[in-house]
């Protein structure tokens, strides 16, 4: 990118000196967990929207929120990461739960905790209830185990794991709870009801992982605190679905001590950046953070530190050379690489390839270091997604997508700044997901997949009347800045490698339309790279305010009314089509009730044949491969014998597969 970065969503702006201080990340920020609960959070069902077949591949509707959508699926950092889980034995997609109930007057009464679950490809979707509850369980997230490869999903020990407001305290924040099924049936384990991890320290929110080997579900996160306990302490658990009983109570491990990062500039900040965990097949687990380590405090960095033992001990961190950084930058136009902003606070993925194999995926900008004022930057080249690997023995650092800004920003409704103006007002902050990073491995553990969101710069901005923005300062007041008239789209991007090869292929646009893509989220694990779940949390127009919102806007509005969306797209190839000596066209008509063509242009003469798969990757139809000459081409295909649903067509030229989504009704 050699143009200047866009800097934010709502403007443009050449960057000209960006001071490279380590980032401090204030407790308040970090943590926006709610202390109470009302009944103002209480959102009208927005109504059921026609679905949207646009260019891009096509979302379906799965259901829609009853309370404010950060409610359910939290929208600041990597904590509703496992909201959404792919199970392969079953063949199975789960969301995360937690149903609001409402009695006749419009109160609400309690919360269902459960699955959504499909076992067709998202065509239908069950909602599996672990229990009914008079508390309001929030902030779900989802894990399941199959250690006996159990084909019937509803029979398989789950966790969602979340927080609770307890009815019994005025709806008042209760602490970080799980609800359990298993063998014993389901049950709640209050982790508030268990010696705290350490003193002045309580579970909070983290990343989960199920380890299959063992049975259990591991949690790892930022501890909150109280009283003069310092800010960043990192603490773990593991719970056992076979024994129901902890393998690891709550604890701070020695090993990610406070005592191996850059000590904090104050009690209530911290430079620690969240910690990711997965593991791999032999029930190795591996810890990720991105922060300054005690031994290296002007740089931030990766580290990984391993278990073997399901989180009883844990070795000592693994940290990748920081030289790596200028090195990186270097080859792309700078002189230095650096983390900009937020970014390691809300934008990182950490995946586990194999024993001793393992990527961390995150945001790194690279630029001109000043002459002539040491430790500024004159200016920015570039802001990549990288990979930080580890494999034999050694650490790599390698380009996976080229971004268009900065950062992104999200929006969120004033309710009583509107009221008192009678217009609507909204605050803005950045994206508390960053670029929404998330990595998946395919069930064979042949590809590697990244999926990420960012500006679509290929499509004018939105402009629209203004709208009224105000920041919230430290006294509770507000400040009125700058209103908003435009808004870039954005839209969700994958990117794929082999596991076999160290080279990522090019992006591809899997939205490519003019809604927001907004709170997207993908497995860790997929069917195959020609099938990879998607989900979208939109905001929607109802309610008073957001209804008077620009589209642009109240969709990525962060605590009003929201729908889930799911989608299913392939990515078979992992080189851009316009590399290659043809285009492929449309699929129309798109959804298609009996037949639709399939049109593309070639440059010069080629073998071409079309085939049909369905969304977990089976071939359902291949056409005679035949060679065709340089011009404009249509090919019909009979989608009459499919049930309705989406499908993927290939269009194969000289052997190079291009693939796109066509949607079958009845």
């Amino acid at each position: 990118m050699k143009h200047a970065l866009l800097f934010a969503m709502f403007a443009v702006s050449a960057v000209i000196c960006l001071a490279q201080i380590p980032t401090v990340q204030p407790n308040t920020t970090r943590n926006q967990v709610s202390a109470a609960f009302s009944p103002s959070d209480l959102m009208a069902q927005p109504t059921q929207k026609a679905e949207e077949h646009s260019q891009g591949v096509v979302f379906n509707r799965v259901t829609t929120l009853e309370l404010r959508s950060n409610y359910h699926y939290w929208p600041f950092g990597v904590w509703s990461n496992a909201m959404f889980q792919y199970e392969a034995k079953s063949n199975t997609l789960n969301i995360a739960r937690n149903r609001a109930l409402v009695d006749g007057a419009g109160a609400i009464t309690g919360t269902e905790v459960g699955v959504l679950r499909s076992a067709n490809n998202g065509t239908s979707w069950t909602f599996d209830i672990l229990t009914s509850t008079p508390d309001i369980f929030v902030y779900p997230t989802l894990a399941c185990i199959n250690p006996d490869e159990g084909t019937d999903a509803s029979k398989l020990p789950v966790m969602v794991y979340g927080a609770s407001f307890v009815r019994s305290n005025g709806l008042a924040f209760g602490g970080f709870t799980m609800w359990n099924r298993t063998s014993a049936s389901s049950y709640q384990v209050s982790l508030s009801d268990y010696p705290a991890p350490g003193n002045g320290y309580a579970v909070n929110e983290g990343a989960l992982y199920a380890d299959n080997s063992s049975g259990s579900v591991i949690c790892a996160g930022t501890l909150g605190t109280s009283g003069s306990a310092v800010y960043g302490a990192y603490g773990m658990w593991n719970f056992n679905l076979i024994v129901d009983d902890f393998g690891q109570t709550p604890t701070i491990p020695a090993a990610w001590g406070l005592d191996k990062f850059r000590p904090n500039a104050s009690n209530g900040g911290s430079y620690n950046a969240p910690v990711l965990i997965d593991g791999d097949a032999t029930g190795t687990l591996y810890a990720a953070f991105n922060n300054f380590s005690s031994s290296n405090l002007d740089v931030r960095s990766v580290q990984v530190s391993k278990s073997t033992d399901a989180g009883v001990t844990w070795g000592t961190l693994n940290e990748m050379p920081s030289d790596l950084l200028d090195q990186f930058a270097l080859a792309h136009g700078g002189d230095i690489g650096f983390q900009y902003g937020q970014s390691p606070y809300s934008g990182g993925e950490f995946i586990a390839v194999g024993a001793e194999e393992y990527s961390f995926f995150y945001p790194l900008a690279t630029g001109i270091k000043s002459v002539t004022t040491p430790g500024s930057i004159d200016s920015v080249v570039a802001m990549h997604i990288v990979e930080a690997s580890y494999k034999n023995g050694s650490w790599s650092l390698a380009a996976v997508a080229e971004l268009q800004t900065l950062n992104l920003d999200m929006c969120s409704i004033e309710d009583s700044i509107s009221t008192a103006i009678g217009a609507p007002a909204i605050s803005v902050t950045g994206s508390g997901r960053g670029f929404e990073i998330q990595a998946a491995r395919t069930v064979d553990g042949s590809t590697l997949i990244v999926k990420y969101v960012d500006f679509n710069t290929a499509r004018p901005k939105n402009e629209f009347s203004a709208v009224r923005v105000f920041s919230e300062e430290t006294n509770g007041s507000y400040t009125e800045g700058d209103p908003i008239t435009s808004m870039f789209d954005t839209d969700m991007y994958i990117v794929t490698r082999l596991r076999s090869s160290a080279e990522w292929g090019s992006p591809a646009n899997v939205t490519d339309d003019e809604d927001m893509a907004f709170r997207t989220y993908m497995p860790r694990t997929v069917p195959s790279a020609a099938a990879i779940p998607l989900l979208r949390v939109i905001g929607t127009n109802a309610g008073t305010i957001s209804s008077l919102l620009p589209k642009a806007i109240y969709q990525t509005v962060y605590n009003g009314g929201a729908s889930v969306d799911y989608a299913n797209t392939g990515v078979v190839s992992v080189e851009d089509e316009k590399t290659y000596a043809f285009r492929f066209g449309t699929v129309a008509p798109n959804p298609v009730t009996s037949a639709a063509e399939v049109s593309f242009t070639l440059d010069h003469s080629a073998t071409v044949s079309i085939e049909v798969y369905d969304m977990l990757g089976s071939q359902l139809r291949s056409s005679p491969t035949q060679t065709m000459s340089a011009g404009i081409h249509g090919v019909n295909v009979d989608a009459s014998a499919f049930a309705a649903g989406t499908y993927n067509v290939a269009l194969v030229v000289d052997g190079v597969r291009i693939m796109k989504p066509f949607v079958v009704v009845r």
